[in-house]
């Protein structure tokens, strides 16, 4: 019973009662608005670059206009070639946000199925210590490795970072599978006769995919960190095509002048769209808590 329905409960108890409920109520209503919040930067930010009608071409520099201050014709300034800083801002994430999650998800179409099967034998043990050995590895130097192999292009730079991550997701996911793997009714689906390809997706992976997904939505927000990276260093999208790492690093010699824009205002949609990947990811955890709660 509540403290609120017990008889005789005094009026201060009472009224921390309510305050206490009210509380709960707000951060409730504060959390579920901060998430549609992260979802809309997650989501409409590409929309937004693919169906708006941008002031300034994001592609085409403009001679006259060098290094021009935030103003009402030039909203976030212009770089020192010309270019219009808030068009190659919103532009870059029609290229940065689908490539961490196409990324991301490549590596969770490889990474599980892997990790779901290395969980007894011989194969399963070399399986383990070759991605140790891998995941040991500096992440940076792996993808600036993988890129330049391959050629550089964003299909490329969604190879390479899937290969970084995708160790992520055999540890995780065996890791889900050896801790399963004595439940009842994983036993009971072997000893009626269940494929290990059934056993593994039906059984084990179905009860373990919460933790999966979240690890893949954290994995997106890293792999927008090292495709920023990447380019910040001169590897991934060539230039004209505008990436967040590319207007940091260019902004980088005015920043020396006092012309802070080129490089805050890309920064500012990096660490926003990270951010909001961050915020969905603990949303998505607190939720996958309460269904098993409530089992």
């Amino acid at each position: 019973m509540s403290v609120q329905g017990l008889p005789g409960t005094s009026p201060g108890l009472r009224a921390a009662g309510w305050a206490q409920r009210g509380r709960a109520i707000v951060l409730s209503r504060s959390s579920n608005a901060l998430t549609v919040a992260a979802a809309v930067v997650i989501i409409g930010l590409p929309l937004l670059a693919l169906v708006m009608p941008y002031p300034h071409s994001p592609l085409t520099p403009n001679p006259n206009a060098i290094a021009v201050a935030p103003n009402g014709t030039y909203w976030f300034g212009t770089d020192g070639n010309g270019m219009d800083v808030f068009s190659r801002t919103i532009e870059a994430a029609k290229l940065d946000l689908p490539i961490s999650l196409a990324a991301t998800a490549l590596a969770l179409v490889v990474g599980v199925p892997l990790g779901l099967f290395a969980t007894s034998g011989r194969v399963g043990d070399v399986m383990m210590r070759v991605v140790d050995a891998f995941a040991a590895l500096p992440t940076i130097v792996i993808a600036v490795v993988g890129i330049q192999l391959m050629g550089g292009s964003a299909l490329d730079v969604v190879f390479a970072i899937a290969v970084v991550a995708a160790p992520r997701f055999v540890r995780l996911s065996r890791a889900a599978a050896l801790s399963l793997r004595s439940a009842r009714y994983v036993e009971a689906a072997v000893a009626i006769g269940c494929s290990p390809l059934r056993v593994a997706f039906n059984h084990v992976f179905r009860n373990a995919y919460g933790v999966v997904l979240v690890q893949a939505t954290l994995t997106a927000a890293n792999a927008l960190g090292t495709i920023a990276a990447l380019n910040f260093l001169g590897v991934g999208s060539k230039p004209p095509q505008p990436s967040w790492g590319g207007m940091i690093s260019d902004g980088f010699s005015m920043l020396i002048r006092g012309d802070w824009w080129a490089s805050a205002y890309p920064t500012l949609a990096m660490l926003l769209a990270i951010g909001s990947l961050n915020i969905l990811a603990g949303a998505l955890e607190s939720r996958i808590e309460r269904v098993e709660r409530a089992r």
